[in-house]
């Protein structure tokens, strides 16, 4: 019977991350200047999700459209690669992996820290040592989730015997349904697992303090031709972020609504991600050193290259 009750809260979690998924293709705005966006479907984009619910980008006279959200940043740079966006939010991973792979794009503006949590299930990991010799999953090579896996490799002394790659929703699913045992995944997935009986044991600022979360990027292209809609959104989701770092419940609404979860566990989330919209090259320089020490990138980039203020 228990099984049984797991499978169907299992069945309405993953229903409803796919409906929010869905729900906002249909309601795309009009007006004179045109810009394609793409957000990680997660609690990461929280700003981005408030000024769409709140209708600022055609209030301001940006076009949007197109939209697309993303399971992962992985997902996401794959799509600019393809040119089906030109501009949003992914976390500091994906965009230098995107400059990696010679796909041209800048980072404009700033939106969090950290956002991430080990989760895993509390009957086979009862604390740090149990993780010596098991398989942690997160979204992918390249992901702020995979590198935290390195990091706490590293910090705690501790050996993962793989690190496997799969979309967050089925990460959460196989929690679940316990044929994953441990994770790292961003808001507010470790939260929706914490609900359903799992464990978080490690919050991301727990293993890296200083760890960046995302940023609003944009190809050079589009950039150099339409500085200021880049500038008008940077300004649109500061403003943003700074309501939120003050008032957490502000934003957890439309987190809700978007991602399909319930207001109390939005806000969970929500408290869990350091909001700030200041840009810090040497954060971003010691990123970038760490990523090329793990041999995951060709060069050792200058951060200043990466980063245009508008």
């Amino acid at each position: 019977m228990e099984r049984k009750i797991r499978i169907i809260l299992l069945i309405i979690v993953v229903i409803l991350i796919v409906s929010g998924y869905y729900n906002y293709t249909r309601r795309l705005a009009t007006s004179a200047h045109a810009i394609s966006l793409g957000v990680e479907f997660n609690a990461h984009a929280a700003p981005f999700y408030i000024l769409l619910e709140k209708e600022s980008f055609r209030e301001g006279g940006i076009n949007v459209t197109n939209l697309l959200f993303f399971r992962t940043g992985m997902e996401l740079a794959a799509a600019v690669a393809r040119k089906d966006i030109v501009a949003g939010q992914a976390c500091l991973g994906p965009i230098i992996m995107m400059v990696d792979k010679g796909v041209p794009v800048k980072i404009v503006g700033k939106i969090h820290d950290g956002g991430f949590a080990l989760v895993v299930n509390s009957s086979k990991i009862k604390d740090l040592k149990d993780l010596n010799g098991q398989v942690v999953y997160t979204p992918g090579p390249g992901t702020q989730a995979y590198f935290l896996a390195l990091k706490i490799q590293d910090k705690y002394n501790v050996s993962f015997s793989e690190i496997k790659s799969l979309p967050p929703q089925e990460i959460l699913a196989g929690l679940i349904g316990g044929s994953i045992v441990a994770a790292i995944l961003p808001k507010p997935y470790p939260e929706v697992a914490e609900s359903l009986g799992l464990k978080i044991l490690l919050e991301s600022i727990d293993v890296w303090p200083d760890m960046p979360g995302s940023y609003i990027f944009v190809t050079k292209e589009y950039f150099e031709k339409n500085s200021d809609i880049i500038k008008q959104i940077v300004e649109l989701v500061k403003s943003e972020v700074h309501i939120i770092s003050k008032n957490v419940s502000y934003a957890a609404k439309s987190i809700a609504k978007w991602l399909g979860i319930s207001e109390d566990i939005a806000i969970k989330a929500i408290q869990n991600i350091e909001w700030n919209t200041e840009i810090d090259i040497r954060q971003i320089q010691e990123y970038i050193d760490f990523v090329y020490s793990k041999g995951l990138i060709k060069e050792r980039y200058d951060a200043n290259t990466l980063v245009v203020r508008v």
